[in-house]
């Protein structure tokens, strides 16, 4: 059946809230959780664990999508990439937080930094000069198995 086709099938109502609710619930926290565990391990020992934290949170948000619903429609897989998403830019906005209050360095052209969206997604620039950095290229390969993960496990 063709991805077009299947949009077109019925949805049940009863369905959408529990996974709208579900979906903004584990992208805040997780997003929260990851993003201040991330902030403890690169400024008191200066190493990313964000590979491992992207599969934990990816595998658990669409967990938590998959027994929200009782009947499947692709619409909760897309749903659960866009809360993966919106998890990671979460997750991006508490490190930065983190980082620059115990630098003591938090301004306001800081705060307006860190809440523009397209800093937060700037790694996946393919125009940018540190694109094809090591690190770089890492974290585009795990966030990009990341959504893959939201959108394959909550099905």
């Amino acid at each position: 059946m063709k991805i077009i086709d299947q949009f077109k099938e019925p949805i049940r109502e009863n369905d959408i809230m529990p996974v709208i609710r579900q979906g903004i619930f584990m992208s805040i926290v997780g997003g929260l959780l990851i993003g201040s565990i991330q902030m403890l391990f690169v400024y008191m020992f200066q190493f990313s664990l964000l590979w491992l934290m992207l599969f934990v949170f990816a595998y658990q948000l669409a967990k938590r999508i998959r027994y929200a619903y009782t009947e499947y429609h692709i619409l909760f897989s897309v749903l659960s990439v866009f809360f993966f998403i919106f998890g990671y830019y979460l997750y991006n906005t508490t490190l930065y937080f983190g980082l620059f209050s115990l630098s003591m360095q938090l301004e306001l052209n800081q705060i307006l930094y860190i809440l523009n969206p397209f800093i937060a997604f700037q790694f996946l620039n393919p125009f940018s000069g540190y694109f094809f950095d090591v690190n770089n290229l890492l974290d585009v390969v795990f966030f990009l198995i990341g959504v893959f993960y939201a959108y394959r496990y909550s099905k």
